[in-house]
């Protein structure tokens, strides 16, 4: 077929579309209309959220957000979920486990699971918000968290108060020193050299 005829082709069926296409942003508009008139303009329902806001009590706006931060632990571990790509990924799986079989049936467990939440749900956010525009820092961060996700895999044999808390200072000592310590002396001995 010549170049001339396939674009003359292109061209015909271009020209349904177009049409079909300023129908849709007709009626679009016309649907836009008409929800203004009964609802009134973004804006205008906008200042009203406002009022409405500004007229809740600051206590029970505290009494929600608390609600709020105690639900979060049923949700998944953000960074990791980001980091593997799937709340199915084996490493999510492994953390999610060792919260709900190791943590959360020790009473030492659930006090630390309250307050790393509370910690945690802080930032975590951000950080898998940018692992999922930016695949080079999601790579980093998996490089990053693949040993410590590794270690705590050593949490699987706490099964009272007593292993809670000595399995996890020593986990806690064991990734200060990979994460801290050794970049340290690294970075200690390259001064050292120049």
């Amino acid at each position: 077929m010549k170049p001339v005829i396939i674009i003359a082709i292109a061209f015909v069926l271009l020209i349904p579309i177009s049409v079909l296409g300023q129908e849709f942003e007709n009626e679009a508009n016309k649907e836009q209309e008409r929800l203004e008139q009964k609802y009134g303009t973004f804006e205008e329902l906008q200042e009203e959220g406002k009022d409405i806001i500004k007229n809740i009590p600051v206590e029970k706006i505290e009494k929600q957000g608390e609600g709020i931060i105690k639900s979060i632990p049923t949700g998944g571990c953000l960074i990791a979920t980001a980091t593997y790509g799937s709340e199915l990924a084996p490493q999510v799986q492994q953390l999610r486990e060792l919260r709900d079989n190791q943590l959360l049936n020790t009473e030492l467990g659930s006090a630390f699971m309250e307050s790393f939440n509370e910690f945690y749900y802080s930032f975590s956010p951000y950080i898998a918000d940018y692992e999922r525009e930016n695949p080079v820092f999601r790579e980093m961060v998996k490089i990053a968290i693949t040993p410590m996700i590794t270690s705590l895999s050593l949490m699987e044999y706490a099964e009272s108060d007593s292993d809670v808390l000595s399995i996890g200072v020593s986990l806690i000592i064991l990734n200060g020193m990979m994460y801290v310590g050794i970049p340290a002396v690294v970075i200690i001995g390259i001064r050292k050299k120049f």
